[in-house]
């Protein structure tokens, strides 16, 4: 999408920077041979008094310039609604980037969290590692500890052989001595080898040593005792081995996972980094196309200016032609006594980017309502269609004394004068409209003193 608007802006700023350069070239060359249509009659530019053209001539260059600056301003009223459409991509392209940041914030934590997990399960592994390595060296120990007893034990059982021999002949002797003590003693034997061991010890050592050789065998029992123990003990090493072994394995699995997981979550890292670049590529090249657009528009408004100078200058060499006196007694307000909204005052307007030479009135329902002469005088333009440039349809009545009052954006034909028209204050010169540079029906309303605007708020207005 970031790319797409990029592009689009790309387009926009090409197309404005040729039709920018075509749109002045135009100007030029209307405002060049105007001039020389001035200097031919004058031979000074802006010396309106000592003129020999008539109202046609007049009204013929008027018409040029009007057209002129009905083209640029038409030009600027398409500029404002690209711009507007531009704005709306950047504003679509800034929400749409907002997303992505957060996106990326909770990318990051994910990530930050995966990269935790990954770190307590690379540690868990190592602790599994080094509890399998403990339990290999005891089980290491149990082994060498029951090769040791069992070669011991190999060593007693050789004995044991020889003193099977010598327990049959202690036998066969104290049967035949009569000797029970002694077979009592054999008699309290726990095993076989326990009778063979304490049999060997009587023939030995005799009774005195008795005491001695039970704890012998005692301790030949312990040891076959130990034995069993450590063979048990090296059964529940080797499950637990396996055990650990299993939770290793299963840790590992679930390591690798985690891995994968982040390798999804880096992934999707990039990807939304790309879609964050691209938006903010296609932000910055949208704004730039806006700044085009912008510095067009300011030209344009440049020029419009220029056109209005010269339709001034031209409707002041209407007033020389007329010449009269002004008789006046004060204006009337130039609508019926319900609309009095001022909508647009007198002075610059950010919003046009240029100075607003009059003020507007724009009540709801304004739309078609009469326009009155605010004065009696003479029409010196009457302008309607699409005519009179950003002022569309409208009226300029010469009052005398070189006071003029214009009445601009006037419905289609709705003008109901004509040029050389003597009008009393009060008639009706046309209806409210929305013609020329215009976003809306309103009246723009204009007054002069000797081709300079003035401030139509300054004078009084009776509402009949």
């Amino acid at each position: 999408m970031g790319f797409l608007c990029a592009e689009r802006g790309m387009v926009i700023y090409m197309k404005e920077y040729l039709r920018l350069i075509a749109k002045k070239a135009a100007a030029f060359f209307i405002t060049v041979c105007f001039v020389l249509s001035l200097s031919g009659n004058y031979g000074n530019f802006g010396n309106y008094k000592i003129s020999a053209r008539t109202a046609e001539e007049i009204n013929a260059d008027m018409k040029a310039a009007e057209n002129n600056a009905s083209a640029l301003a038409a030009e600027n009223k398409r500029l404002e609604a690209e711009i507007g459409n531009v704005k709306g991509d950047v504003n679509q392209q800034i929400y749409f980037k907002s997303l992505v940041e957060q996106n990326i914030k909770v990318i990051q934590d994910l990530i930050d969290a995966q990269r935790t997990m990954i770190e307590l399960q690379i540690n868990a592994i190592e602790a599994k590692k080094a509890d399998i390595e403990a339990l290999e060296d005891e089980i290491s120990d149990t082994e060498r500890e029951i090769e040791f007893r069992l070669v011991k034990i190999k060593i007693l059982e050789r004995e044991n052989e020889l003193n099977k021999a010598k327990f049959a002949e202690l036998v066969r002797d104290n049967y035949m001595t009569g000797n029970y003590v002694s077979m009592e003693l054999l008699m309290s034997s726990k095993n076989f080898f326990d009778l063979v061991m304490r049999a060997d010890m009587l023939k030995k050592a005799g009774d005195k040593n008795v005491e001695f050789m039970e704890r012998l065998l005692d301790a030949i029992q312990e040891q076959e005792e130990i034995i069993d123990s450590l063979e048990v003990l090296q059964a529940k090493l080797d499950a637990d081995r396996l055990f650990c072994e299993g939770e290793k394995a299963e840790l590992e699995l679930q390591l690798a996972k985690l891995q994968a997981d982040m390798e999804e979550l880096d992934n999707e890292m990039t990807e939304q980094q790309n879609k964050l670049w691209g938006y903010a590529v296609g932000i910055q090249e949208l704004q730039s196309a806006i700044n085009d657009m912008y510095r067009q528009f300011n030209a344009n408004n440049e020029e419009i200016e220029e056109q209005n100078r010269i339709t001034e200058a031209l409707i002041k060499e209407l007033q020389n032609l007329n010449r009269a006196d002004y008789s006046g007694d004060g204006f009337r307000w130039p609508l019926d006594p319900q609309f009095h909204l001022v909508t647009c005052s007198f002075g610059w307007d950010a919003g046009l980017g240029r100075n607003h030479y009059g003020m507007d009135v724009g009540n709801a329902g304004i739309n078609g309502a009469n326009i009155y002469a605010v004065q009696s005088g003479t029409v010196i333009v009457a302008r309607t269609g699409d005519y009179g440039g950003g002022y569309g349809s409208y009226v300029v009545v010469d009052h005398g004394g070189g006071v003029t009052t214009l009445y601009a954006h006037m419905q289609h034909y709705s003008v109901k004068v004509s040029v050389g028209q003597d009008v009393t204050k009060g008639d009706t010169l046309g209806s409210v409209g929305n013609t020329g540079y215009s976003f809306g029906a309103h009246l723009h309303f204009e007054v002069r003193v000797n081709g300079v605007a003035q401030n139509p708020a300054n004078y009084s207005y009776t509402d009949y």
